[in-house]
């Protein structure tokens, strides 16, 4: 099985720099005007490989549908600030970029969706003030007001959680109907695409308890439970953390990450179809790519000698030995 590395080894990596932008970007804005993967790429082409860019696609952005209790859809990709609804007293507003509920008024509780389609990530903040990212890909439901001894919200896809501290009302997340991680004031990321191979719950911060079955198992920071979809197994393991959280700071970090992995990763990021013709062949990839780039510079890099891709009209990737 071929290892495909694309990044640098003896200095940090064009990719670690463009990390680094996220947090100064003032100081490092120049280093956009060259596109990590042309830099890397530019004159490097293997012989015997193509990456046709007759019809490229960009990178997903910033957007989520709402979906009130009364069933009403709110596509929040093109609403400036402001007052969004109004549900039994509860406000909900949208403040540069975030969406933000008030439920000082509640009369009453309904539950609200919030969906982000493949392409979209979006943040939020929930009526206890915990803060929540939602990957490309992902569901969750919750209440306009906590009420009772629990605060419950269910998801699908992938989320990233600061909980607000509250003792005395634990907080639950329930997973796909049948994992539950509950937290008392922590953050933690969980992984729970239908179509990957595992859920992963990862603490970062604090503590939770991570339900499944018959198992429950108490998590420290830097553990991650991974629970196997087939069977409901679980396994604790240490993972990288900067890896786990890549998608939230705006990048792609892959380590020892099979061909198949990548391109599930890619298709929700970029809206894609991935369509597999031939025997393709086994490849692990490592390195770190922003999720900025266009998909053509994302291909270029990908592209090693037995392996080839092509972009077709209707946002298909097409992936050939």
């Amino acid at each position: 099985m071929d290892r495909i590395l694309f990044h640098h080894q003896q200095e940090p990596t064009p990719v670690r720099r463009m990390r680094w932008w996220y947090a100064a970007a003032a100081v490092l804005a120049l280093a956009i005007a060259i596109p990590y993967g042309w830099k890397l790429w530019k004159g490097k082409q293997p012989a015997g490989t193509t990456a046709s860019i007759t019809h490229d696609v960009a990178p997903g952005k910033e957007g989520a549908i709402l979906t009130l209790g009364n069933g009403e859809e709110i596509v929040l990709d093109s609403l400036g600030n402001g007052l969004v609804a109004s549900q039994q007293g509860t406000r909900i507003t949208l403040q540069n970029g975030s969406l933000a509920y008030d439920d000082a008024a509640a009369k009453d509780i309904t539950f609200n969706t919030m969906t982000t389609p493949r392409g979209r990530k979006f943040q939020l903040v929930l009526p206890d003030g915990t803060k929540v990212w939602m990957n490309a890909g992902s569901t969750l439901r919750y209440p306009t007001a906590f009420t009772g001894a629990e605060r419950r919200v269910e998801m699908s896809g992938e989320a990233y959680f600061i909980v607000a501290k509250d003792a005395k009302h634990p907080f639950f997340v329930n997973v796909q109907g049948k994992t539950d991680v509950q937290a008392l004031g922590t953050e933690f990321n969980i992984n729970a695409y239908a179509d990957e191979q595992h859920i992963q719950a990862t603490l970062l911060e604090g503590s939770v308890r991570v339900r499944n079955g018959g198992a429950s198992r108490v998590l420290t920071p830097g553990q991650q439970a991974r629970i196997a979809q087939a069977d409901g197994a679980m396994t604790i393991v240490q993972p990288d953390l900067d890896q786990v959280t890549a998608w939230k700071a705006g990048y792609f970090k892959f380590e020892g990450a099979p061909l198949r992995e990548v391109m599930r990763q890619l298709a929700r990021w970029y809206d894609i179809d991935i369509i597999y013709e031939g025997n393709v062949p086994d490849q692990i990839f490592e390195g770190e790519l922003p999720q900025s780039l266009q998909l053509s510079q994302v291909i270029r890099i990908l592209t090693k000698v037995n392996i080839k891709f092509r972009i077709e009209e209707n946002k298909r990737l097409i992936v050939l030995p």
